[in-house]
């Protein structure tokens, strides 16, 4: 799993981008400013940094300065600064990438997964890959749900839950199964974390009326093939 800093003083974009990029399975590190970026890069091992030019204390230009000291890892700097000297400068600085702000995260995820194959190595694309339960279709390419004809909004948490069962139905799934593979913290969730989220997911998907995902009484939970 690519691990992916994302660095804004706009907490909104940081939460955006890690929504986003969550959905591709990356594992994301959060940080307000160029200080918080710095001991995050020194304590874990970092595959990709998004970093935001105008910080306070430590900028982005300060923060990929002391990055490039010593890694050659792809760096994208996400800015409001649209002048083609501040994408010169950031450029030649180290950058790999220079993204203007306002942005379409699609774009963003896009040019992450390039700068990825680009740096570590192409992988073959998969076209358009779907899974399907009943009249339910998932679209992991797009990160999209469709029920019949309607598109139904998940959170991050949600996908992969989704996501989880949707790739091994017919399967019990215990909740330590469902912790490993959708928590990313490093605590174990209470029961009750679990089932709270399992029952958002089922009210969204009209799941009393269609019973894709039904309890196993101390084991678990299956997805109905």
């Amino acid at each position: 799993m690519y691990r992916i800093l994302v660095v804004d003083d706009e907490p909104e974009i940081v939460e955006l981008l890690k929504m986003y990029l969550e959905m591709q399975d990356y594992r994301v590190f959060c940080a307000y400013d160029g200080e918080q970026a710095w001991e995050i890069w020194k304590s874990e091992d970092v595959h990709m940094v998004l970093a935001d030019i105008m910080m306070p204390g430590m900028n982005g230009y300060s923060l990929v300065e002391k990055i490039r000291r010593e890694s050659q890892v792809p760096i994208i700097f996400l800015s409001a600064k649209t002048e083609l000297a501040d994408k010169i400068k950031g450029l030649r600085l180290g950058t790999d990438d220079y993204i203007v702000k306002p942005f379409d995260p699609l774009e963003v995820v896009a040019r992450v997964q390039a700068n990825f194959r680009r740096c570590y190595g192409y992988e073959p694309l998969t076209v358009n890959k779907q899974l399907s339960c009943k009249n339910l279709i998932l679209d992991v390419e797009c990160c999209q749900l469709k029920q019949d004809e309607t598109y139904i909004e998940l959170t991050a948490m949600e996908y992969r839950i989704l996501k989880f069962f949707m790739e091994n139905q017919g399967r019990v799934l215990t909740k330590n199964q469902i912790y490993e593979a959708v928590w990313e913290d490093g605590s174990f969730p209470d029961d009750n974390s679990i089932m709270v989220a399992i029952s958002k997911l089922r009210a969204k998907l009209r799941d009393e009326e269609f019973h894709y995902i039904h309890t196993i009484r101390g084991l678990g939970y299956r997805m109905e093939a």
